[in-house]
């Protein structure tokens, strides 16, 4: 009988053997990272037409960190190799079994990198700058010369840039950063959340055009209550012009805290942006501040690719007439999800928005959807906030929309229902509606609710889900306090 050892078993099993041990089916997420949880909700609200058969939503690439099981090493008090106990990483023990092992380790180990401190981002750029023992003295001799790169630097496809916190990387951070793109020619995923200085922005700027390989980028822009002159704002222009334009293989596009043009250039905004070459599929604004040629501008140049669009709004630089007729003009004709999710703050007062004007007091929505051909292949559409629309959307929508939810928002029962009721045999406004989510500080009429359940469940096979939020709070309990800040939605305590 031959026996199998561990220097016997091919790569792909090794590779298996490692994702099992170190893949935690729910990683915690990372609390310094502000951003929305893939968790899916058990009322479908957050879900699109393609989740809500299969909740299961992949994680984007920087989710997919490896973290290791939080254990307290064991302490050994005869001889061995760490009396003090294993390695945190048990990659690096791993590593030690054989050669296999080892390459497999290090190939996981470098996947997907997050660099969070000076320390950490120098000995990743050693890592990745030196000649591993094993490999022959040729190949050392070409590194040496800079006409090779290592081995470890073909591993690297996601690098996560979140040092220095409320600092600013400094010009060694920033000579520091682009080293480390330099080494990681098959880089796809990047996410930058870096305080980077004024002074280095043509450096970082031309540091990540030279990545041609692109596919999956997340900034985040210093927060406006922090904003500092010295520090590099990323604006919407730039983006696109200098960094979008050569990523030919561009695909998600999640930007924080986006601006437009500074109100203090000397020359005058574009009144235009170039169309990109690459497909763009996904793009997430959050808390952008961008006007609404800018806005429009942006969209336009990701072209009819775009088939996800998620983005907060509205805000003082694009009122909710001007965000509406940007969805209606500028969105592509292919877009299939759209997503107005609710903003994380609001820095002015209802009082700074006039009534008496049609652009602070218009519809989202209503506006969007008042062209023939405007938004006509959408499938998804989950919004925010009580002035986003009327019930004379229900009427407007798209047929070929499967998913909507809304969140408090002032749209009443019977003008859905009369929507769903008229919708047979590809008639009527919402034929092909089989997943709807409200969530809702006032209650449904029974009668209502039972109505719409029984069209969408029994009748098309669908579902229907109704969450009365006792957090919205009753909407005349705060009306006498017109004069604070809106953590939330800008117009939500304005009299009907």
């Amino acid at each position: 009988m031959v026996l199998a050892t561990l220097s016997d078993l091919p790569a792909e099993l090794v590779n298996r053997i490692i994702h099992h041990v170190f893949y935690d089916s729910n990683p915690p997420s990372n609390p310094n990272i502000p951003r929305p949880t893939c968790t899916p909700s058990p009322d479908h609200h957050a879900l699109d037409h393609t989740e809500i058969n299969d909740p299961k939503r992949k994680p984007r690439p920087h989710d997919e960190r490896i973290i290791p099981r939080s254990r307290s090493p064991k302490k050994y008090h005869e001889p061995v190799s760490w009396p003090k106990g294993l390695p945190f990483n048990p990659l690096v023990s791993l590593s030690l079994v054989n050669h296999t092992f080892r390459l497999c380790a290090q190939e996981l180990l470098f996947k997907n990198v997050a660099l969070q401190d000076t320390r950490t981002n120098n000995m990743f750029l050693k890592s990745l700058t030196s000649v591993p023992a094993d490999e022959d003295h040729s190949a050392r001799k070409r590194q040496k010369r800079g006409q090779h790169l290592g081995r470890l630097s073909q591993y690297v496809q996601s690098l996560q840039f979140k040092w220095g916190g409320k600092r600013s990387t400094g010009k060694t951070g920033a000579s520091l950063f682009c080293k480390i793109l330099q080494n990681c020619p098959l880089l796809e995923n990047l996410l930058i959340c870096n305080k980077i200085p004024l002074a280095n922005k043509e450096l970082i700027l031309e540091a990540l055009a030279r990545n041609p390989s692109i596919k999956d980028i997340v900034i985040f822009n210093v927060n406006e209550l922090e904003r500092d002159n010295s520090i590099f704002q990323w604006q919407a222009d730039e983006v696109v012009t200098r960094l979008f334009s050569h990523w030919n293989g561009l695909e998600t596009i999640e930007l924080w805290g986006l601006t437009g043009w500074a109100s203090n250039a000397r020359n005058a905004p574009p009144k235009t942006l170039p169309a990109l070459n690459c497909a763009i599929r996904t793009v997430i604004l959050m808390n952008h501040n961008c006007n609404e040629l800018t806005f429009s501008n942006l969209l336009k140049s990701c072209g009819e690719s775009v088939r996800t669009l998620q983005i907060t709004g509205s805000h003082l630089n694009l009122k909710p007439g001007a965000f509406g007729r940007v969805l209606r003009d500028s969105t592509s004709f292919n877009l299939e999800c759209l997503a107005i999710l609710e903003p994380s703050c609001w820095e002015h007062t209802v009082n700074d928005l006039d009534r008496e004007k049609p652009d602070d007091v218009a519809n989202v929505l209503d506006i969007a959807f008042d062209s023939p051909t405007a938004l006509k292949n959408l499938k998804t559409l989950s919004f925010y906030g009580r002035y986003m629309a009327t019930d004379q959307l229900f009427a407007r929508l798209p047929k070929s929309l499967v998913k909507l939810a809304w969140e408090q928002c002032k749209l009443t029962a019977p003008p859905f229902i009369e929507a769903l009721a008229s919708s047979t045999d590809d008639k009527g406004s919402l034929p092909n509606l089989m997943c709807c989510s409200v969530r809702t500080h006032r209650g449904w009429d029974v009668k209502d609710e039972m109505t719409v359940r029984k069209i969408l469940e029994k009748m098309r096979g669908g579902c229907f889900h109704l969450l009365r939020h006792r957090g919205y709070g009753s909407p005349s309990s705060t009306d006498s306090d017109r004069s604070r800040s809106y953590l939330h939605d800008p117009y939500d305590n304005w009299e009907e």
